[in-house]
């Protein structure tokens, strides 16, 4: 073969190749790993408890019913909720949530026997699991069954304590362990009805002002982004809210390199170098957080301030200052880059060092997770026969309370773990 026609005919196989190529079939798309899936709530389940403890807050015009009606008005904008009446077991209700707003005017609901709490908290959280919210309404009285009452008039006093709140631990204790977190909405509203107390003896109410709480359980990131946008929309609000938070300890920060700085510094890979403090002559820097995940009382300032720990054997630090990213001056202008991480973050904390006792210091700020304790008094009794102990309280509200807040809070657990270098 001549060296013409060796050229042409290498041109026929490039041709060729490139033809085959073409018609080669393209991968197809579902072949391909989808776009993970922003996380986002699925559906909303809506619990009533149905006890006939709860009909005094049924008849006639009262809170009770105005707060349920917009809660789930409200709630099935965010999206779909189902409801269900809950005591002895949970029934799902067949109409639409205009029907069932219209049912609390018109039907009785509240007509079965009294459940254990615990139990109801189990059937509810079941619901939870996923990328779904449940929502339950209750007056949440811890109480043994009727049978035991009448054995022993005295137990729910005795033993609320010991049995009836370890019962609550390990309910709240599973949930926490599958990622579970809860938020209480506190209410009062008049009541008029039977009122069962502690002994189960029966007293007519009419008009009295009873506590009543709302639950929400769901994932920690699904619940923050639910709460806020229920309570922006509720028009009754809530008298006492508490979180239960089971989140991981938050760990990214971005250093800002001019912002409130003081002193002699250098940033590199988010630590402090370079760095000159010593006793008159101290050194100031700033971190940007996003702490939008935590409960709303643990991105307050004050709560910040009074609860932040920093630990460092080889360097004397502490927390200067706590602002919310709107509160922060804007007379110097920053870089684009720090305009950037502060718009990303919600909080800037300014710590100061006063001196270093090592060429290399590692800090550490914690914020262990603390919870209200709003309940313990103005909330609870352990005598509800009494008229003056009775109103606006909860019988052994603190026992419930205590029993989740164990559940979730621990030595180990916190909101804010933040670990940087000084280094001279």
């Amino acid at each position: 073969m001549n060296l013409l026609s060796l050229r042409a005919y290498s041109l026929c196989l490039l041709l060729l190749l490139l033809m085959t190529e073409g018609c080669r079939p393209k991968r197809k798309t579902e072949d391909q790993p989808p776009a993970a899936k922003p996380a986002g709530i699925d559906q909303i389940h809506f619990f009533m408890e149905t006890s006939a403890s709860m009909g005094g807050y049924l008849r006639g015009g009262t809170e009770f019913k105005d707060v349920v009606s917009e809660v789930i008005t409200k709630a099935n904008t965010i999206r779909p909720v189902t409801i269900w009446t809950i005591a002895e077991q949970a029934k799902r209700y067949e109409g639409t949530p205009a029907d069932f707003v219209t049912d609390l005017a018109t039907t009785p609901l509240a007509t079965e026997r009294s459940s254990k709490l615990h139990t109801i908290f189990d059937r509810v959280g079941k619901q939870a699991a996923g990328n779904n919210i449940a929502l339950l309404v209750s007056d949440c009285i811890l109480s043994f069954p009727d049978e035991e009452i009448r054995k022993n008039r005295e137990i729910n006093r005795t033993d609320a304590s010991s049995v009836l709140k370890n019962n609550i631990y390990d309910e709240f204790s599973r949930l926490k362990r599958q990622g579970i977190s809860a938020t209480v909405y506190a209410f009062r509203s008049q009541f008029n009805g039977t009122y069962y107390d502690y002994r189960n003896t029966r007293t007519a109410l009419s008009g009295e002002s009873r506590p009543f709480y709302l639950w929400a359980i769901g994932r920690q990131e699904l619940l923050v982004d639910f709460n806020r946008k229920l309570q922006d929309m509720l028009t009754t609000r809530p008298a006492k809210i508490l979180d239960f938070s089971n989140s991981t300890a938050l760990n990214r920060y971005e250093l800002f390199f001019s912002l409130n700085k003081k002193g002699e510094w250098r940033a590199k890979n988010n630590n402090i170098t370079e760095l000159e403090a010593r006793p008159g002559k101290p050194a100031e820097f700033a971190l940007g957080l996003d702490l939008s995940g935590l409960p709303t009382y643990a991105q307050a300032e004050d709560f910040l301030k009074k609860n932040l720990a920093i630990s460092s054997k080889d360097a004397a630090v502490k927390l200067l200052s706590v602002q919310k990213k709107e509160n922060v001056p804007t007379e110097k202008r920053l870089s684009e880059r720090e305009e950037r991480l502060l718009n990303q973050s919600t909080h800037v904390l300014t710590f100061r060092v006063d001196n270093m006792f090592a060429g290399e210091a590692a800090v550490t700020a914690r914020l262990p997770v603390r919870f209200d304790n709003w309940y313990e008094k103005e909330w609870t009794t352990m005598d509800d026969r009494i008229p003056a102990e009775r109103q606006n309280k909860t019988f052994a509200l603190q026992h419930l309370m205590n029993g989740v807040k164990e559940a979730y809070q621990s030595s180990t657990n916190d909101f804010l773990v933040l670990n940087f270098k000084l280094v001279k």
